[in-house]
């Protein structure tokens, strides 16, 4: 018997010049149905139309990666992370990598060098076999692999590979004042708006990136309604939503007096069409902040770079608007759900913040003043606070 029933899913397995293939059939939903489709890949495999299935990089390319970019926003990332496993295993079978190969692909990985000639971090190789591990789980699903053997890599070189490096936050206030007094202003005065709104949110760089004008509400009165999903949000009166985060879930967050007072001006520049922070140069989706950012941190004296102890990088504000919270005595609930993490256990899933906790907790930031406007821009700090300026991107930054 080729097709069974297992659960709801019908399973095939069949042999050509003894090579085993098997695999499922989701959208067969008869017994009739199963046998068609089991007949279709058997024609597949005699007209060499039909890779081999067990072979790591072919079932990569042919099926994980297809998957990936229909289901995941990480797409981009598999994909060239895909490529790198492929070139390490070539023409390997899931049967050939063993818990041992694994292991040396860790070593193999942790001494080698980056593309800019740095050591390769524990976080990257990390992430590297967390993909691996995923490939595994996929084809062991599909009956193609029997085991997955990164869920068997010893605790010695576990240990070698951790999640993610815990380091302090190296934004300071006196950082903050000396960044907008000295470093965003003249050439780089364009990204002064972004950083403050930045801030004053803790939003991720490619989130803020992507923030359109439609997705904040500048109305007193009225909720604003998004349908994301099959699934209707609301959008109180002076907010703006997320609608893609990185855990893929929307989250709504609340302005205080200054991000608002930036979103307007931002509003009120007639070169803006449909992202709320565009680029200077194409008027569509800013690409990246590196540079300007860079130039801006040295012309303030501050160290750039996620590889100085002390270097500061635009992801640095996230922790900082974090920091400044805690400082603060804004509760943890509220912060979690302010910079959109997942809850860590059953006990946190349960607790949630209301809008009133969000808006009172991002109103306070306005109420400790570490932002000194240059002698050459006495009016800026008086941009920030009104309500409507109607002042040019030109005139701010001058």
């Amino acid at each position: 018997m080729t097709v069974r029933k297992r659960g709801k899913t019908w399973h095939y397995q069949f042999q050509v010049n003894n090579t085993t293939y098997c695999g499922t059939f989701p959208t067969a939903d008869t017994k009739t149905k199963a046998k068609e489709l089991e007949a279709e890949e058997r024609r597949k495999v005699r007209f060499g139309e039909r890779p081999n299935s067990d072979n790591f990089s072919e079932f990569v390319k042919s099926v994980y990666l297809k998957y990936s970019e229909e289901n995941k926003a990480s797409y981009e990332h598999d994909k060239f992370r895909c490529e790198m496993l492929c070139d390490y295993f070539p023409g390997k079978s899931f049967k050939q990598i063993t818990v041992l190969t694994v292991v040396k692909f860790i070593k193999d990985r942790l001494a080698s060098k980056t593309c800019r000639k740095r050591q390769r971090s524990s976080v990257t190789v990390h992430k590297e076999v967390t993909l691996l591990s995923s490939i595994f789980l996929m084809a062991m699903r599909e009956k193609i692999a029997t085991s997955n053997p990164c869920a068997e890599i010893p605790k010695t070189i576990r240990k070698l590979i951790k999640a993610r490096h815990k380091k302090g936050c190296a934004m300071t206030h006196e950082k903050e004042r000396l960044l907008f007094e000295k470093g965003l202003i003249g050439r780089n005065a364009h990204l002064r708006p972004i950083v403050r709104f930045d801030i004053d949110t803790g939003l991720r760089l490619g989130e803020i990136t992507r923030l359109e004008i439609d997705h904040v509400n500048f109305s007193a009165e009225e909720s604003k309604w998004f349908d994301i999903g099959g699934e209707l949000y609301e959008l109180p009166p002076g907010c703006f939503i997320v609608v893609k985060a990185k855990n893929g879930k929307p989250r709504v967050i609340p302005m205080n007096s200054r991000a608002r007072a930036v979103a307007l001006h931002q509003l009120n520049d007639a070169t803006i069409d449909k992202y709320l922070f565009p680029s200077s140069r194409t008027g569509g989706m800013i690409k990246e902040v590196k540079t300007g950012l860079a130039t801006a941190s040295k012309d303030a004296g501050i160290k750039y770079g996620q590889y100085d102890r002390d270097g500061i990088t635009f992801h640095t504000f996230r922790h900082w608007f974090s920091t400044k919270l805690e400082e603060l005595g804004v509760s943890r609930v509220v912060r979690r759900d302010l910079l959109g993490h997942s809850p860590e256990d059953i006990t946190d899933d349960y607790a949630h913040s209301t809008m009133d906790a969000r808006r009172r907790a991002v109103e306070l930031l306005c109420q400790t003043p570490t932002e000194i406007s240059a002698d050459h821009q006495p009016s800026l700090a008086k941009v920030w606070q009104a309500p409507r300026s109607g002042l040019s991107m030109e005139r701010l930054s001058s």
